[in-house]
């Protein structure tokens, strides 16, 4: 790995802290949460320090001055520049020192730089590339139905105690619904025998719910009642992002629910979802009606992921057993691991019965 593009990063961080995932785009925060200081943020262990310059133009440099070392989020913005606050040195965007208060020969300034990252904005979000020094090949993920007319969107954001491939895992599973939330999502006493389809390619594995019917909790009677045939899709993208899609027999029902899992730390993730629907409900009434809804399963969410991540340690580490019911947990570990299972073909599809 580049050593730019790792310092800063935690060592012995494991597997989802390595290799490919730092040549990629995370969410690092929010349009609005970016106004006129800088702030500090941590991806895959890289301490940042994100400012916007009076352009509008967002940047990130490692939150480290190559001075004395003091964190440049500490420090203040003046015009494009971002200024230490312990001996005042000047740096742009790309982490150019453009100025050191009290040196004679201002071109000296040149070769002390900060290291800068990629940045982009879009969609209300500030990515950042986890790659100092490279050339994006790629731009950030678009979210499904995001700018397409008659839908609406809400987001939210909530930092847990937990795993990249736990977070996912749990926001995927549809087994663990009817008991963590219970009566909101599904019910425990009104399973019916469906069939998962699940196809694996290069950047993504999903499993599909066929023949469920209708599903049991609050959440779908309220947004789409009377409606049949609903078919849930369970996606993995990588690097990090867990979506679940919905539909109806009635096209004018539609919900996507993308949750991209920023790492801090291989044991911190800060998850921003973004949830896209389309019902019978106008879209004011609809987002009334389901934000407090999703709120409470975010909640819940947390609450038992916090939970797991305390008896993990308590127990010292992980000590997992899968069924074939756990759809989506090994193919997940795969992605983020690339090379590891040479033995397997990547392309992967399969058909189960469950109980949902």
């Amino acid at each position: 790995m580049n050593r730019r593009g790792a310092e800063g990063a935690e060592k012995g961080e494991g597997r989802v802290m390595e290799g490919f995932l730092f040549r990629n785009w995370y969410i690092v925060c929010t349009s609005g949460e970016l106004a006129r200081k800088p702030i500090g943020r941590t991806v895959l262990g890289i301490p940042l320090a994100v400012f916007r310059g009076i352009d509008g133009k967002p940047s990130a440099l490692l939150d480290k001055c190559p001075h004395r070392n003091v964190p440049l989020s500490k420090g203040w913005v003046k015009n494009n520049y971002l200024i230490c606050k312990y001996h005042g040195w000047c740096f742009d965007g790309q982490g150019v020192c453009q100025e050191i208060p009290g040196l004679c020969h201002r071109n000296e300034a040149r070769h002390r730089n900060a290291v800068a990252y990629p940045v982009i904005e879009q969609d209300g979000f500030i990515w950042v590339y986890c790659q100092a020094g490279e050339l994006p090949k790629s731009q950030p993920y678009e979210f499904p139905c995001l700018r397409q007319e008659g839908f609406s969107t809400f987001s939210k954001q909530m930092e847990c105690e937990t795993t990249l491939e736990n977070a996912a895992e749990n926001f995927l599973d549809a087994t663990h619904t009817h008991f963590v939330h219970s009566g909101l999502i599904r019910t425990d006493n009104q399973r019916k025998e469906i069939t998962v389809k699940i196809t694996r390619s290069e950047n993504m594995v999903e499993a599909v719910y066929l023949n469920e019917e209708t599903i049991s909790g609050l959440i779908y009677k309220l947004l789409a009642p009377g409606c049949n045939k609903v078919i849930s899709i369970s996606r993995f993208i990588l690097p990090s992002i867990a979506q679940l899609e919905y539909r109806t027999d009635s096209d004018r029902n539609r919900l996507f629910i993308s949750l991209f899992l920023t790492p801090v730390t291989k044991k911190l993730t800060k998850a921003y979802s973004i949830i896209t629907f389309r019902s019978w409900l106008p879209n004011w009434l609809g987002r009334v009606i389901a934000q407090p809804l999703f709120a409470q399963a975010a909640r819940q969410d947390k609450e038992i992921l916090q939970l797991q991540t305390w008896n993990i340690n308590r127990f010292q580490g992980e000590n997992f057993v899968f069924t074939e019911i756990d759809v989506l947990r090994p193919h997940i570990l795969y992605l983020l691991k690339p090379g590891s299972n040479e033995n397997e073909s990547l392309v992967f599809e399969k058909t189960i019965k469950m109980k949902i």
